[in-house]
């Protein structure tokens, strides 16, 4: 079955009402338009009576211009009958002797026909007249002018009858023309009330499809403009709910990749370290199996066993400090504590700690910065790092065996740089080198005791720091550095994205 549109179903209404507003007003009208009529026509004679009165005011008879007056006055619609007994004066606006029955009738004479009265005053009464022969009814006024003359007006109902079906008649031809008129305004009305909720229907089948891109028109403060502008706001919270909704679970899906990547690391880190403990394990248990054997009696293999057992677990213990300090940096166990530290200083303290180590070693160092020079910054996380750089050139240092260390002092960052002699890093293994455990030289790195965990470290304090960081590989040597925010009187909140 096919479903008959609102806006079929809002004109059908529309007529049905007309339709039945007519049929009841014509209806009403039919049945008391003779009602109506018939107390108009009593007014009408009442009034026709002072009309007479008016012209025959102190007139003892009826001359030419009085009979005139009378007939334009009066017109044809009511036949009067005017009398004088001392005169003898006779008057009818009409030619036949009408007047001589209902004369013998209200004077007593005749009671021929059915009479009742509808007014009485003390000048006249109004009859309702009913012709017994041919059942004609009229009203008839009956009674006496203020200047003695016997006055009798008669008003005919039958042709009133006629003129109300005649008015019933047209009015249910106005009806019709109404009806057709309304029903073509209502399909016009209809249309343009329809129009807004047809395009909030299609916005709602859009909304249904996840397009939140369309709107509805506002017209007006009516009902159905507030509705458009409800749905509208609908759709742009929607909108919003769903790209809250996509946020959501792209963090969540950022959530899972770096639980994913997390376990990845915990495994490569397991996978590291039991590599990494696996050299220093075995040389302590083969060095502690011998000494208890007592493989050798000399006294100085055994303290060369005993040596290298402490150089080992002590290799092994600075691993697990620098995989402890790089395990609270990675998962957040350690805040940036902000203070405004003198970098000199810093670099001077790290200096003097490893000033047994580079006169070794036979190293040459740079360095002449004395005025301080003052940054905004974690001093201890810091402090990891230039150790970190300072011990990484000692223990690449070769060729000159030179260690220069510099500041430079830029608009927005201050510059520090540790410079060794000796080979460059190679280029493929430049982005490499601050994963964790990862090593340039294997071997030189087992030589001085390195882990690979170092630049892991340094990596991880500028990135809390938001700061930048970096190695350049230079003709005779490799330079790495790293920036810092300079301190003024007070601390600009500003960060930068790290980039190595």
């Amino acid at each position: 079955m096919k479903k008959i549109s609102f806006r079929y179903k809002m004109m059908l209404a529309f007529a049905l009402l007309i339709i039945v507003s007519l049929g009841g007003m014509w209806l009403l009208f039919r049945v008391l338009i003779d009602d109506f009529s018939f107390r108009k026509i009593v007014i009408e004679i009442e009034d026709c009576y002072d009309t007479l009165n008016e012209i025959m005011d102190g007139k003892t008879k009826l001359d030419r211009e009085e009979r005139s007056a009378i007939s334009v006055r009066v017109g044809q619609q009511y036949m009067v009958f005017l009398y004088n007994a001392k005169a003898q004066v006779n008057y009818s606006t009409n030619a036949d002797s009408w007047y001589m029955d209902p004369i013998m009738r209200y004077t007593g004479y005749s009671s021929k026909n059915e009479v009742a009265e509808l007014v009485t005053t003390e000048k006249y009464t109004v009859y309702k007249n009913i012709d017994e022969t041919t059942k004609l009814m009229s009203l008839d006024l009956y009674g006496t002018l203020d200047n003695g003359f016997t006055v009798l007006i008669r008003a005919s109902y039958m042709q009133m009858e006629s003129d109300n079906r005649y008015i019933t008649d047209r009015l249910l031809l106005v009806g019709l023309i109404v009806l057709l008129v309304s029903i073509g305004i209502a399909l016009l009305i209809s249309r343009a009330v329809t129009k807004p909720i047809r395009q909030m229907s299609e916005v709602a089948e859009r909304m249904v499809g996840l397009d939140f891109e369309a709107r509805c028109a506002e017209h007006g403060s009516d009902e159905i403009g507030v509705l458009a502008g409800a749905l509208n706001r609908l759709s742009e919270r929607l909108q919003e709910t769903i790209g809250e909704l996509k946020n959501a679970n792209s963090e969540l899906q950022r959530d899972l990749e770096h639980r994913t990547q997390l376990d990845e690391m915990r495994s490569d880190f397991i996978a590291n370290v039991s590599h990494e403990l696996k050299t220093p394990i075995a040389l302590i248990q083969g060095y502690a199996e011998g000494l208890s054997e007592n493989i050798s009696d000399d006294a100085e293999s055994r303290e060369f066993y005993c040596s290298v057992i402490s150089d080992e677990a002590a290799k092994m213990n600075r691993m697990v400090q620098k995989l402890l300090t790089l395990n609270q940096l990675e998962f957040g166990g350690n805040q940036v504590e902000y203070s405004r530290i003198d970098i000199v200083e810093l670099i001077n303290g790290v200096l003097n700690s490893t000033e047994v180590l580079r006169t070794q070693k036979e190293i040459k160092l740079h360095w002449h910065e004395t005025e301080p020079v003052y940054v905004w910054a974690d001093e201890y996380m810091i402090e990891e790092v230039v150790t970190n750089y300072v011990s990484n050139a000692i223990n690449h240092a070769s060729k000159s065996k030179e260690i220069a260390v510099s500041l430079e002092t830029m608009e927005d960052s201050v510059r520090v740089s540790v410079y060794n002699t000796g080979d460059p890093i190679p280029e493929e293994d430049i982005d490499k080198i601050w994963t964790k455990f990862y090593k340039v030289d294997k071997a030189r790195s087992r030589e001085y005791g390195g882990s690979g965990i170092g630049l892991s470290i340094v990596k991880a304090v500028m990135d809390r720091h938001h700061r930048r960081f970096g190695v350049l590989n230079h003709e005779n040597g490799v330079e790495f550095w790293f920036e810092l925010e300079p301190a003024g009187e007070e601390r600009r909140h500003e960060t930068h994205d790290s980039n190595h």
